[in-house]
């Protein structure tokens, strides 16, 4: 054999045994934290949890408005049910006609800004004779 690899091999074996207690020591402490780690996780979960269920108690009846998906078509069929120009449900959800026609004109979902999102919503639910109300005052 070389005395080279003799004394290499020799080093390794001493190296190892001399580093495998300090490094048990470490493993244990890292499991320890993965542990905690976990746990306050498990903890954080809970919280959300219970912090989204309480949310979503109070502000019910706007989220719920507010899972509309609009489409063209449907802004369409929305404003062709309560009887109304392009202007007048675009006075209703507070867009400009202009965007109401090209909301029509849309292939697949539009993607309007929440504030208009909410009303947009509210319209939906809407009769014609609530909305006509709603328009009223505004008409000579």
């Amino acid at each position: 054999m070389n005395l080279n690899t003799v004394l290499t091999a020799a080093i390794s074996k001493g190296a190892m045994r001399a580093t495998r207690k300090p490094i048990a020591a470490l493993r244990s402490d890292v499991a320890d934290l993965k542990r905690q780690v976990a746990e306050l996780k498990r903890i954080l979960r809970a919280v959300q949890k219970g912090a989204q269920h309480e949310s979503a108690e109070t502000a019910a009846p706007e989220t719920e408005m507010t899972r509309i998906r609009p489409t063209g078509s449907m802004v369409r069929k929305l404003r062709e049910r309560l009887g109304l120009t392009q202007v007048e449900l675009a006075k209703l959800v507070g867009v400009s006609g202009l965007t109401i026609s090209k909301w029509e004109q849309a292939e697949g979902r539009i993607t309007p800004r929440n504030r208009t999102l909410e009303a947009l919503a509210k319209v939906k639910g809407m009769g014609k004779r609530e909305a006509k109300k709603l328009l009223a005052p505004s008409q000579p």
